[in-house]
């Protein structure tokens, strides 16, 4: 009776077991794309800078209020001729950069993107309410921000006042890991609340009323190292290397 009873109870905890070791795996894995995801924007980024010839002017760059970066931006099945990505975006915060939200954009079209293959983009904000509009949770470029293609090299004079012109600057890759600048009309821009919930354990941060992170307070907390979660640190590690934290 005892063997009986007891072989149903066994196989349950044995289940349970595996369930949680299961779970536990997918959360692991959950974490390490994150990560995967702050180490592409970071080399993006580095591509972004790397030939001053094809970067974005260096006054641009510092006229930078916040950064996006989205890696490969692929044509979407549930998106009827367009494509969509996933990234993550920071703002200065005094002498650095903030921690760091996850993002996904959702574009009609990425310009240089070629038959089926993945293009890098990266977003420029200039205006002062940047932070404001990304930690809205859902924005439309060309609508609530003004965006132009993103000039490189010297194309623009220095004189060039960039916060007096458009809200966004964008960039894609145009091949062999080169950019230029390319309208984003009519993409959006959306907090991706799982993963900052991943990012971000609930006691380390506000939290708003679905317990995601209160995108408002990362976008104007500073990055450091004693408190910036390890998986974001590839993303505003490259910021502070590529770009400065100063203006």
């Amino acid at each position: 009776m005892f063997a009986r009873r007891f072989i149903p109870l066994a196989c349950s905890t044995i289940a349970l077991a595996a369930l949680a070791t299961t779970v536990s795996a997918q959360d692991d894995k959950k974490e390490d794309k994150l990560e995967d995801r702050a180490k592409s924007a970071a080399h993006v980024l580095a591509n972004l800078v790397s030939d001053p010839k094809n970067a974005p002017p260096n006054k641009l760059l510092r006229s930078a209020v916040c950064m996006a970066i989205i890696p490969s931006v692929k044509t979407a099945a549930v998106v009827v001729g367009g494509q969509v990505g996933y990234g993550l975006a920071s703002c200065r915060v005094g002498s650095g950069w903030s921690l760091p939200t996850y993002i996904s954009l959702k574009a009609g079209s990425v310009g240089f993107q070629i038959g089926g293959s993945a293009t890098d983009v990266a977003l420029i904000f200039t205006h002062d309410d940047a932070p404001q509009l990304i930690a809205g949770s859902n924005f439309e470029i060309g609508g609530q921000a003004s965006v132009a293609a993103g000039p490189v090299g010297s194309t623009i004079g220095a004189n060039t006042d960039f916060k007096k012109g458009s809200s966004i600057y964008s960039y894609s890759t145009k091949g062999a890991g080169l950019f230029a600048g390319v309208s984003l009309a009519g993409s959006s821009v959306k907090v991706d609340d799982k993963g900052n919930r991943s990012a971000y354990p609930a006691a380390s941060v506000p939290t708003k009323d679905d317990k995601s992170p209160d995108v408002a307070y990362l976008m104007k907390t500073l990055a450091d190292a004693k408190d910036t979660p390890a998986i974001v640190k590839p993303f505003t590690d490259a910021l502070n290397k590529r770009i400065g934290g100063t203006r």
